[in-house]
């Protein structure tokens, strides 16, 4: 298995924070929020047979990016994608694209502005014996103001993911989507298809979207809290989270 961490975006709703800065490399609790990511990922590698992680940048921060990887002494191969800002992006889609090329195997793909507790190893164990499906990880947001601000889910007792909406007025439920998908290798058949239907296409939410209205997806509901760093306030709660307890900085390990 293969891992990609997907942190080639522009962070824009963070300006002026994000303009020298990528938002993985934004430093919570003393490290990068990307450190958080990577070390969840190494706690699995031997458990999980993971072999590669693999970064995507842009070219922009690339140089930063290897400065990090210098820095921490983190192994972890980091891809340009060759784009120089927000308006020539790839989007997740293309940078998934991008990143798995040719490669064959398993691929779980973690958004690199996601930082959670839990520590992902029954996410993998599930979303392995639900090949060749797609797996998609789940959070409770408990919170229908917050919902309306992200991918939300409506599922099914056998953990089948029967609707989607993305980013709704009205949301079915609190039960969001989170930028983590386990994607078997023969799952990529219709990633494959997705392309060629909707090659303009650059948010990973539309494809799961499609996948559920086209296939079966599952879900898998983590545990723990769950911060998406895409705003000022959510990388403030970040930070409020950490600094009111410094036991939650320790990843949760059951």
């Amino acid at each position: 298995m293969r891992v990609v961490i997907l942190a080639a975006g522009y962070g824009t709703r963070l300006y002026p924070l994000t303009v020298n800065t990528p938002k993985p490399l934004i430093p919570l609790s003393g490290k990068p929020i990307i450190n958080f990511l990577v070390e969840k990922i190494e706690a699995l590698r031997l458990k999980h047979g993971i072999e590669d992680i693999i970064v995507v940048s842009n070219n922009r921060f690339y140089k930063d990016f290897l400065a990090w990887k210098n820095k921490y002494e983190i192994n972890v191969e980091i891809i340009n994608d060759g784009t120089n800002g927000p308006e020539e992006r790839l989007g997740a889609v293309g940078d998934i694209k991008l990143a798995v090329g040719k490669k064959g195997g398993d691929w779980l793909i973690v958004g690199g502005d996601n930082i959670f507790e839990d520590n992902l190893d029954k996410f993998l164990t599930a979303a392995k014996a639900n090949a060749p499906f797609v797996t998609v990880a789940l959070y409770d947001v408990k919170s229908k103001k917050k919902a309306c601000d992200l991918g939300v889910v409506r599922l099914a007792k056998n953990n089948i993911i029967v609707q989607m909406q993305e980013k709704p007025k009205n949301p079915f439920s609190t039960l969001a989507a989170g930028c983590v998908y386990f994607f078997p290798n023969d799952s990529f058949i219709m990633f494959e298809d997705f392309l060629e239907a909707n090659p303009k296409v650059d948010a990973s939410g539309q494809y799961i979207v499609w996948l559920v209205e086209n296939t079966k997806v599952c879900g898998y509901t983590l545990k723990g809290s769950w911060f998406d760093i895409g705003s000022k306030s959510s990388l403030d709660s970040a930070q409020k989270y950490f600094l009111s307890d410094e036991v939650k900085i320790e990843f949760m390990e059951k």
